[in-house]
């Protein structure tokens, strides 16, 4: 689960709060008796807010949120665009969801603003302007077609042939696709043990795995892609969390 996920909450009249995500789903609603919301809007009296007005919910690693059918709606903020929510929408760290408080007099629509907060998952980038790129050390690019792994420093690369076993593959893949034009990727540790040995129910018998299922397949990848694997630059630790690839997206030299 990615524990450092939150929501910062901006009520229409300037006041603040933070709601921290650490379990699943998360209900948005007015603030009302009878609302059952986890995130409670208020005060509301004139009912902009749905009771349960949308909801977020943590699935594959990721976070998304759905409108429920509400009267007025919930906008997305991304990338500098904002538009109504239709159907399921990934959420990615800096997004801002919006959900209509209150007018002023003349019309104007006063929202609520909850902004998704997910450091440790890769960001987008500002609408027009390029994602963050891992330039300042090595990283690794995937050929997904070829199933081959180079390591990138500078300007030049190394083919890391030998050495990958499948789980190896099977982690660098995954994380490497869910990096974005190059930026590094976080995951945690629930969400690996999930991409590589599958949801709990789908476990064999008698069969758990856990943080040290986990660090045993970086520990073998970090043998095959570091320079030096007691000082991992390319998949790193990320404290309490989970681990960090370095992606790049420059071809091979």
């Amino acid at each position: 689960m990615a524990r450092a996920a939150a929501l910062r909450i901006n009520s229409p009249d300037g006041t603040r709060a933070n709601f921290e995500l650490n379990r699943w789903p998360i209900t948005v609603g007015r603030a009302a008796h009878d609302s059952g919301a986890d995130v409670k809007l208020g005060p509301d009296p004139q009912r902009w807010v749905g009771r349960l007005h949308c909801t977020l919910d943590y699935d594959g690693g990721l976070w998304w949120v759905t409108d429920n059918s509400s009267v007025n709606g919930t906008l997305v903020r991304q990338n500098g665009r904002t538009e109504r929510l239709r159907g399921r929408r990934r959420l990615h760290h800096g997004d801002v969801l919006l959900v209509l408080g209150d007018m002023t007099p003349d019309g104007a629509p006063l929202y609520w603003e909850l902004i998704f907060l997910d450091p440790h998952t890769t960001r987008q980038a500002p609408f027009g302007l390029p994602a963050e790129t891992a330039d300042s050390g090595p990283s690794l690019r995937y050929d997904w077609v070829a199933a081959k792994a180079y390591r990138v420093e500078g300007n030049g690369s190394q083919t890391l042939v030998e050495g990958l076993r499948p789980k190896g593959h099977q982690l660098v893949r995954y994380m490497a696709g869910r990096s974005s034009d190059g930026a590094a990727v976080a995951c945690d540790h629930a969400e690996l043990i999930t991409a590589l040995w599958g949801p709990r129910e789908e476990w064999a018998a008698q069969r758990a795995y856990n943080r040290m299922d986990i660090a045993g397949v970086v520990h073998a990848v970090r043998l095959v892609i570091e320079i030096d694997p007691r000082n991992p630059r390319i998949l790193e630790t990320v404290t309490g969390i989970g681990y960090r690839l370095n992606v790049s997206q420059s071809e091979p030299s």
